[in-house]
């Protein structure tokens, strides 16, 4: 048992709780934004549903991601799966973006584009002469808004984990950076995420899932608890939760009709989970997400 990993706190977005809502499809930052006030030091943690991509433009310092250091340079980008216990000390005036992505974008995107499953682990790659185009493309469209922005966003993602991997590829990985052949449990836990996604509508419990996959329940979350450091339970109602939260934040179907379409036979039942999961109301969320992007325009 890892216990560095098991005392890590779980956040959502770079240091708000796990449950807070993630309505948009990717979040981009500067990193002097969250980490100056807190004067260049992030404290170990974690996101369960996030994947991060961090661009260090000019400064640096080290990375902390699960019981390894990396330093930091001029050109240095580190790509974080979910579930990754990672912390930094930036030095002083560091320049550079934080993106974040949650599964139900990253996870379809990496599945098309990663067969080798080169992003479920971490890397740092130092690109000290090629800072990444598709990264400055993505921002651009992130804050323009305009038509077709989901679409738009999705292609640039893409193409950003292109980018990484191709650099990836072509890296001198020393011997801890080798990502090796998949083991048992990965592999598992890519073909329960693969079923995840297209059932959560319709499985609810980690006894389905076992079922389908002809593996016990308990050995079905511990897998799980290696891959992200959570229950197959929890990520179910994680999976489920983001797509409430997307339909809330992208469509105006009734909150009655998302409760039926996620497989809830009762709509109070589901408001409930809801609340629970994010400290909000499906129409309080709805309500919050409206008047955030009323904002932007």
């Amino acid at each position: 048992m890892n216990r560095t990993i098991d005392a890590a706190p779980d956040y959502g977005l770079l240091g708000e709780p796990a449950q807070s809502g993630f309505p948009d499809l990717v979040h981009i930052e500067p990193l002097r934004e969250r980490s100056g006030p807190r004067r260049w030091r992030i404290a170990a943690h974690r996101h369960p549903a996030l994947h991060q991509i961090f661009w260090i433009e000019r400064g640096g310092g080290t990375i902390r991601l699960d019981d390894t250091t990396h330093t930091l340079t001029d050109g240095t980008l580190a790509s974080v799966p979910a579930g990754t216990v990672h912390g930094f000390h930036f030095l002083a005036g560091t320049e550079g973006v934080v993106t974040t992505l949650p599964d139900i974008v990253f996870d379809p995107i990496r599945l098309s584009v990663d067969r080798a499953q080169r992003l479920v682990r971490p890397l740092v790659l130092s690109c000290p002469d090629d800072a990444p185009p598709a990264l400055t493309a993505l921002a651009g469209e992130h804050r323009d808004r305009a038509p077709n922005r989901a679409e738009a966003l999705r292609a640039h993602v893409a193409l950003l984990l292109i980018w990484i991997l191709r650099h990836a590829n072509h890296a001198q990985a020393g011997p801890q950076d080798s990502p090796g052949p998949p083991t048992a449990g990965s592999l598992l836990f890519s073909r329960f995420q693969d079923l995840l996604d297209g059932e959560y509508a319709r499985l609810h419990t980690v006894d389905a899932y076992a079922r389908a996959l002809a593996v016990t329940a308990p050995h079905l979350s511990r897998v799980c608890r290696q891959a992200r450091g959570r229950s197959a339970s929890a990520l179910i109602r994680d999976r489920q939760m983001l797509e409430a939260r997307r339909l809330l934040a992208y469509t105006q179907i009734r909150v009655a009709e998302i409760a039926y379409e996620l497989g809830y036979s009762d709509p109070a039942y589901f408001s409930r989970v809801f609340a629970a999961h994010t400290g909000l109301s499906p129409r309080a969320f709805r309500q919050g997400f409206t008047d955030r992007t009323a904002g932007d325009t």
